[in-house]
């Protein structure tokens, strides 16, 4: 996969060979029911992809960022569900991280700062006004 000269028809044809070894009962122990997305897609779509952008070469198209950015929301969700006894909201959890996710990019966007300074205490001595000769 690393090579860059790996053409799209010898990929495709690799793929293919080993997605029948992933399902051969008596070699990978996996069913149909256990190919993922990513699978198909290496399979079925990544030759084409070869085929069309063959000069960024194969790891322009991993998914690692994205996978980095679903384990940062997943995180960050699960962290702050353990706040107040792991009391739940009421929303469902993925709007609850994408409504986070809508507002870091708002706040991003806006140069909004995430924190601010904690206020001064100021302390006003009371004078006492009060004319004892009244």
């Amino acid at each position: 996969m690393k090579d860059q000269t790996t053409k799209a028809e010898d990929f495709q044809n690799d793929a293919k060979n080993w997605l029948t070894l992933f399902l051969t009962p008596s070699e990978g122990l996996y069913k149909p029911d256990d190919v993922t997305p990513y699978i198909h897609v290496l399979v079925y779509h990544v030759s084409e992809f070869i085929a069309i952008h063959q000069k960024w070469g194969l790891k322009s198209f991993s998914c690692s960022a994205v996978e980095k950015k679903n384990h940062e929301q997943v995180s960050y969700f699960f962290h702050k569900t353990m706040k107040d006894g792991g009391k739940k909201s009421k929303s469902s959890d993925i709007i609850e991280i994408l409504e986070h996710e809508n507002q870091s990019l708002f706040y991003n966007h806006h140069d909004v700062p995430l924190k601010y300074q904690k206020p001064h205490k100021i302390h006003i001595k009371a004078r006492n006004n009060y004319n004892e000769n009244t």
